[in-house]
C-alpha cells in the first residue's frame, strides 16, 4: 500500500514530507514536531495569533459529546452513501487508496466516521485527511482516529510500516484556504458546515473527483433559534463558487431533514455550545434556554455536490 505521507506537503515550501525522529520533514529543512496526540502543525509558520486560530477548546469539547452521541448520524451516512457511488479511485498500479480531504474537519469525528463507513460502503481501502485551523480539534480528532485503529499509536510520525488498517486517517492543524495537499491528489472532498476553498477544492481533486458540501438548511434547529431570539428569520443558503468558476460543475443538491431528541440540559448545551449562537445570544435567550431539560430540534442540511473539471 503506498505511504500515507504521500501526498503531504510542506506549507511553507510546497515539498515532499518524510519522516524524522519525532517530526516530519521536507527537503529544505523545514520541520513540523509530533505533538503528544499524534498530528504535526501544517498551519502556515509565523501568522500572528495561530496559537488561538479556530474553534476554542470548549467548543471542540462540545461538538465531540454531541457529535459522538450520535446525532448526527444521518449526515454522515448521507455524505458516504454518496461517495460510495463515485468511482473507484485512480490508482498508482493498482495500491492507492481512496483519497478523502475533509476541509474544515473540527474534531474529527465526521472525518472518521464518514471515512470508516466510506470504506464500508465501498469495500475499499480509505485515507482520509482532516484539516483544521484549531489544534485543539486536530488533537481530539487524532485521539479518536487511534481510539479507532485509524491512526498508528506513534500518530502520523509512525514508520510506515504501522499503517495497518484499510481506513486510515489524521485530523491535522491546516489552513483550508492553503491545504499542505499535492495538486490532484485526492479523489473527494468534504465541506461540513464551514467556508469552502473552492480553488483549493479544485487544485487537490483529480479529475471526476469529487466536493461534498453541507450547508444548514432553511429549517435547521428553528426551535433551538426560537428559543434563543425574540425575532427569526428563516433564510435560504446555497453554497456556490464565483459565476465565472469554471473548474468545478454541479452534479445536484438534496435536502436531509431529521429529528434530533435532547434529552437532557447537558445535551442541550452541548448543541448550543457548538454553534455560531454560542458567541451571539444574549442573556435573556441563554436563561430560556438553561430552563429546559429537553427539546426536540429539526436538523436540515442541504448536501451539494460537485465535480472537478479537467
Amino acid at each position: 500500500m503506498t505511504d500515507f505521507l504521500e501526498p503531504l506537503r510542506c506549507p511553507l515550501c510546497g515539498g515532499s514530507l518524510e519522516r524524522a525522529p519525532g517530526c516530519l520533514r521536507c527537503a529544505a529543512g523545514h520541520s513540523y514536531d509530533l505533538a503528544r496526540a499524534g498530528y504535526v502543525n501544517l498551519l502556515p509558520p509565523g501568522k500572528k495569533n495561530n496559537a488561538k486560530t479556530g474553534d476554542e477548546k470548549e467548543m471542540i469539547r462540545a461538538r465531540s459529546e454531541f457529535l459522538r452521541r450520535g446525532f448526527y448520524d444521518p449526515i454522515d451516512e448521507a455524505l458516504a452513501s454518496l461517495l460510495a457511488e463515485s468511482g473507484p479511485a485512480s490508482t498508482d498500479g493498482g495500491d492507492r487508496p481512496f483519497r478523502v480531504a475533509d476541509m474544515g474537519a473540527g474534531e474529527g469525528t465526521h472525518s472518521c466516521r464518514i471515512a470508516a463507513l466510506l470504506a464500508e460502503n465501498g469495500k475499499r481501502r480509505v485515507d482520509l485527511y482532516g484539516f483544521d485551523a484549531s489544534k485543539h480539534g486536530a488533537e481530539a480528532g487524532c485521539r479518536l482516529a487511534r481510539s479507532m485503529g485509524l491512526l498508528p499509536k506513534d500518530g502520523i510520525a509512525a514508520p510506515a510500516e504501522e499503517w495497518t488498517s484499510p481506513v486510515r486517517a489524521a485530523i491535522l492543524p491546516g489552513n483550508i484556504f492553503r491545504l499542505p495537499l499535492a495538486d490532484a491528489s485526492m479523489d473527494a472532498a468534504l465541506s461540513l458546515f464551514a467556508p469552502v476553498p473552492w480553488d483549493e477544492a479544485a487544485r487537490i481533486l483529480v479529475p471526476g473527483g469529487r466536493l461534498a458540501v453541507v450547508s444548514a438548511g432553511r429549517e435547521h434547529l428553528g426551535e433551538l433559534r426560537r428559543i434563543l431570539y425574540d425575532d427569526v428569520r428563516l433564510t435560504d443558503f446555497h453554497p456556490a463558487p464565483p459565476d465565472d468558476f469554471r473548474r468545478l460543475s454541479l452534479l445536484g443538491r438534496r435536502t436531509l431533514s431529521f429529528p434530533v431528541t435532547l434529552s437532557s440540559q447537558a445535551e442541550i448545551a452541548a448543541l448550543f455550545m457548538m454553534t455560531p449562537f454560542w458567541h451571539r445570544v444574549g442573556d435573556a435567550g441563554r436563561e430560556r434556554l438553561a430552563a429546559l431539560d429537553a427539546l426536540d430540534v429539526t436538523a436540515e442540511a442541504e448536501i451539494s455536490l460537485w465535480e472537478a473539471v479537467s
